[in-house]
């Protein structure tokens, strides 16, 4: 049914704001809708569903789970450095979020500086709601085929 939904429909607006489940706002876009192409990945699967079987100007509130969100928390994606391989390693803002690129990456990356401590950086790079089960008030303004 969804996917029925899905080709009959290009393109969703929707005004939107997220919280987490005790109720602090992540993100608000309660006042210019957004727009997004259906099938291209641009909103959270779970939300996107539940978008094609709305109807314009209806509301709904969508649950999803830390694992349908932004993932779960992983320790693995926690990653020691020696600061000595970062620049400006020794001036590293513990408990801020910083840019990194390795070697190996072409675009910078959010971590965050959990520690420096004896010469070494503790990089999180798990995304900043992982673990956390989010719910969206969502309110569809227009859809075009």
């Amino acid at each position: 049914m969804a996917l029925d939904c899905a080709a009959k429909v290009a393109t969703v607006s929707f005004l939107y704001k997220g919280r987490l489940e005790d109720g602090e706002v992540f993100d608000d876009g309660e006042h210019d809708a957004h727009t997004i192409m259906l099938g291209r990945s641009q909103v959270m699967p779970v939300l996107e569903r539940e978008l094609i079987q709305m109807q314009v100007g209806e509301e709904r509130t969508v649950s999803i789970a830390a694992e349908d969100a932004y993932g779960l928390y992983s320790q693995d994606a926690i990653v020691r450095v020696p600061v000595y391989k970062i620049p400006d390693g020794d001036k590293m803002p513990v408990g801020e979020t910083i840019l990194w690129r390795s070697p190996r990456s072409h675009k910078p990356v959010p971590a965050k500086v959990k520690s420096v401590i004896n010469q070494v950086a503790e990089l999180d790079f798990n995304h900043p709601l992982a673990g956390q089960n989010i719910v969206y008030w969502v309110k569809v303004v227009d859809k075009q085929n």
